[in-house]
């Protein structure tokens, strides 16, 4: 039972099951009693994962609302009649310096590296920081506008679980 138990929650989990397996052997007197409870703890933890899977699928689903908004606004924007040039191309505009500046921050890393010219070693570390951020920045835009077909898929494959389970 105790096994199960830790088997299908955290590792946190495993002092208090091997308490709760302890305590059922101390408290009570015939097997069929400890079954019972045993059964009865099992069933706890089993609607507790199910729970939580279902927080889970709400804050999901709660995620891709609002994603779902926001491109439906931005399809708003794009549609409208009186929005301005600048409103309409924004995105695309703060896209392609994003990832302009990324590109150009390599080839200064590159340019620096194969040269006698170095960066600084106070300078260095301030480089690769900004680097790390737009590298970041630029996986997004580029996720936004091309998808992310991975973590897309995973999420599908969650959330069909999710509802199988049902």
């Amino acid at each position: 039972m105790a096994n199960y138990l830790t088997n299908s929650l955290d590792p946190g989990a495993t002092s208090l099951c091997e308490a709760v397996d302890n305590a059922i052997n101390k408290n009570t007197t015939s097997d069929e009693e400890r079954k019972e409870l045993k059964n009865e703890i099992t069933k706890a933890a089993i609607q507790h994962e199910t729970e939580m899977a279902n927080i889970g699928l709400q804050e999901d689903l709660g995620s891709f609302a609002d994603i779902a908004d926001a491109r439906q606004n931005e399809r708003r924007i794009q549609e409208s009649e009186h929005a301005s040039w600048l409103a309409k191309n924004i995105n695309p505009i703060l896209a392609i310096g994003i990832l302009l500046l990324t590109f150009i921050m390599y080839g200064v890393i590159v340019y620096y590296s194969n040269s006698e010219k170095k960066i600084e070693d106070g300078m260095k570390d301030i480089v690769i920081y900004i680097l790390g951020a737009l590298t970041t920045v630029a996986t997004q835009v580029v996720s936004y506008f091309f998808g992310s077909s991975s973590g897309s898929a995973v999420k599908s494959k969650a959330l069909n679980d999710l509802a199988k389970r049902k």
